[in-house]
């Protein structure tokens, strides 16, 4: 049973850009490349009524402008397109993935806080369904934070399997409930974002994995730095 979308939980999202982008003018979270010709993935609710949306490579110091293809509001994502030539990360063909299994994140949280080099943080999935059973999402314990939004969890295969979406409001919940959520997140699986993202790619060639091998989570993170990038929605 689909459940309704995020931004009907207020409860779930701790970050909300389009009331920060009202305060500040600007708001910001993270995306990925999925193409060698600069086609990107992220949340919807990093760009929801954002009238300007820039790519900025935190490595080479370049800003690009970003376009919106085509997005998927109800899954909470959002496809984009800029001039970079870039590396595409390895997407997985198949959710094989179970309780337990090892995953990390890559992504920019807090920027203004803690900077614009990319973060790396790990953890496992805790469960294969999200936010009251809804199984388009996995629960992680991958700590992320405000400005993760819309950056890929990969497994240790080096495979994306889901894109980092949401954690559980640990205000609303301690006035709710009296408790604190002990690091409850929320990716959306990659089984949700594909149909979308075949249909926005049209005739470029996405990655996916062929051959599963484990890998050191170093490799990796130095393998695929380029290919996560910083989004800033004005």
């Amino acid at each position: 049973r689909i459940k309704p979308s995020l931004e009907k939980r207020p409860d779930l999202p701790a970050y909300r850009p389009k009331e920060v982008r009202k305060e500040k003018g600007y708001s910001s979270g993270t995306g990925f490349f999925v193409s060698d010709d600069g086609l990107l993935v992220t949340n919807y609710h990093v760009i929801e009524d954002a009238t300007e949306i820039s790519v900025n490579d935190t490595i080479s110091g370049e800003i690009h402008v970003a376009k919106i293809v085509m997005v998927d509001p109800s899954n909470d994502i959002a496809i984009l397109d800029t001039d970079i030539k870039s590396k595409p990360l390895v997407l997985s063909q198949e959710f094989q993935n179970r309780m337990g299994d090892e995953v990390f994140a890559l992504g920019y949280p807090r920027i203004s806080i803690q900077g614009q080099a990319q973060k790396a943080t790990f953890g496992r999935i805790n469960a294969l369904s999200g936010y009251q059973d809804d199984v388009r999402f996995l629960q992680v314990d991958v700590p992320i934070q405000p400005g993760n939004s819309g950056g890929p969890l990969i497994n240790n295969n080096g495979e994306v399997i889901g894109i980092t979406t949401a954690t559980l409001d640990a205000l609303v919940l301690l006035k709710e409930t009296g408790s604190i959520p002990q690091n409850v997140n929320y990716a959306v699986k990659l089984d949700y974002v594909l149909p979308t993202l075949k249909q926005a790619a049209g005739d470029r060639r996405l990655k996916f994995n062929t051959v599963s091998e484990k890998k050191e989570y170093s490799d990796m993170i130095a393998e695929y730095e380029s290919s996560v990038v910083l989004i800033v929605a004005r």
